[in-house]
């Protein structure tokens, strides 16, 4: 055998390795190359023509959001296409109409978008123009404010809700009150019609029998508790055209005087 061709190996030598400058500098151009095809494909992605919103699906009972005002509110989003529209944006649109309280929105591919409405349960009326939700959120529906031609009409809507009135955010303290002495107010077969509340934070209740109950300012739940305690002993349905207001506010008793008024006015 040719001693040259003996020495020489039966496999290939591995090639030397590159530089390691070398090797870094092609290690950044591929991921330069990667994030260039990257953002040239976000962008073809993102043009509506790609994936436009073929259809929007509105879930969830409407009892009074108007479905135009809501199409409007996310027509500009839509426009955007199925991917680069905002998600959080979306949402944040439809809750900002007055009756809802929560949106879920998702996209579903390849161009539907479906938005799922929770709208608020009214619990009862805030002051002149609000409403108090069963979340304890406070809202200012349209159709109560004063420049609303349905104004009246809806004033009638909610009148079977009781009445609550109080200082700018004490809606949700006042309506735990309402909650609570409308237990206790149920061993006598009554419901609360008005519960105002003043800037001292003293309450007055109206009740669906026509009473007024004069609460005061503290010690409200203990007076409560005294009125239930006399009122069969003291009204009757004989007084049913009479004058019959408790005022709970004294230390060792109440006064029990005044004319009976229509019930749900102060």
């Amino acid at each position: 055998m040719n001693t040259a061709e003996s020495n020489m190996p039966l496999f290939p030598t591995r090639m030397s390795r590159l530089p390691p400058m070398t090797r870094f500098l092609i290690g950044v151009l591929g991921f330069i190359i990667v994030l260039t095809l990257f953002a040239m494909a976000s962008e073809v992605f993102k043009d509506p023509r790609v994936f436009p919103v073929t259809n929007v699906d509105v879930l969830g009972t409407l009892d009074y959001t108007d479905r135009a005002t809501l199409s409007a509110n996310v027509e500009n989003d839509i426009q955007k296409g199925l991917l680069a529209l905002d998600i959080d944006r979306v949402r944040n649109a439809v809750e900002a109409l007055p009756w809802v309280a929560a949106a879920h929105v998702r996209r579903e591919w390849p161009g539907r978008l479906t938005i799922v409405v929770e709208e608020h349960e009214p619990a009862a009326r805030w002051n002149s123009d609000g409403l108090v939700s069963k979340r304890h959120q406070m809202f200012l529906p349209p159709q109560l404010q004063p420049d609303s031609i349905q104004h009246m009409e809806w004033q009638e809507h909610f009148a079977s809700l009781p009445r609550l009135t109080g200082a700018e955010g004490r809606h949700d303290g006042v309506l735990d009150d309402y909650r609570y002495y409308q237990g206790r107010l149920a061993e006598l077969g009554l419901t609360i019609n008005t519960l105002d509340e003043d800037d001292r934070r003293s309450q007055t209740l109206i009740l669906s029998n026509g009473v007024t109950v004069k609460l005061g300012y503290e010690n409200q739940r203990a007076r409560l508790a005294n009125f239930i305690a006399v009122h069969d002993r003291l009204v009757t349905e004989a007084m049913a055209d009479q004058s019959v207001r408790f005022d709970m506010r004294y230390k060792n008793g109440f006064a029990f005087t005044g004319r009976r008024p229509s019930p749900g006015v102060i």
